[in-house]
């Protein structure tokens, strides 16, 4: 059994705090894939009430990284090879039509964002910071969502990041570091700043294939692992 502290919260109608540490637990490896919340434990580690915890664990449910099963109690999702290889596959597929629409809508507004993005993104691996670092990554990739004016796409990226936050945060366990190199996405940034869209719809393809393999044997170790509880 794996045994998951936490600091007490002074406040107990901290909703918001309650939900970023059970966030930051599940991203860093605290609490993982499959695990068992116990609600009681947490409740007294944080020294809240069972109401505004439960009230976390069902904004975390509905965000996609725990699950509610009845009769049996909240867990972190389960995490399959196909869980991951179908979310970034899809990934792909969305990137390549988000750069496209995004491209001819390109202004100085655009690129001063993606450099204040990118920039999110670097001090946070400074920092070492894993949860804000797959955070301020997502924000930076979802700029040419954001940017694509399309209200669908739009949507299904946002659906799409409550998982692509869970794999993303395997994807540092499996390479056993906090955090990516602080340059990863630089290649990125310049391209989409550039001329050839082409070369940055490729670049993107490629991002994402980034140590893939890697990731994907990681998930297949995690579904030999028998169930925990917190």
């Amino acid at each position: 059994m794996v045994k998951t502290d936490f600091s007490p919260i002074a406040d107990t109608t901290r909703r918001a705090e309650i939900v970023a540490l059970l966030r930051r637990a599940i991203l860093t490896g605290q609490l993982q894939p499959g695990q068992k919340l116990n609600e009681l434990r947490i409740s007294e580690q944080m020294r809240v009430s069972r109401a505004p915890l439960r009230e976390a664990m069902r904004e975390l449910v509905q965000e996609g990284i725990l699950t509610s099963i009845p009769y049996a109690g909240t867990f972190v999702i389960d995490v399959t090879a196909k869980d991951i290889d179908d979310a970034y596959s899809l990934n792909q597929v969305l990137d390549e039509f988000a750069i496209e629409r995004t491209w001819p809508q390109r202004d100085q507004r655009f690129f001063d964002e993606l450099d204040r993005r990118h920039e999110a993104v670097k001090q946070a691996t400074r920092n070492l910071d894993t949860t804000r670092q797959i955070e301020t990554a997502l924000q930076l990739h979802g700029l040419i969502y954001e940017w694509a004016d399309n209200s669908v796409l739009l949507e299904t990226w946002q659906r799409l990041t409550s998982r692509l936050q869970m794999y993303f945060a395997l994807h540092q366990h499996a390479r056993n570091e906090p955090v990516p190199a602080e340059d990863v996405h630089e290649t990125y940034v310049q391209l989409m700043k550039g001329s050839d869209m082409r070369a940055a719809q490729r670049h993107a393809r490629e991002h994402i294939n980034l140590d893939f393999e890697q990731l994907l044997s990681y998930a297949r170790s995690l579904e030999q692992r028998p169930s925990k509880g917190a």
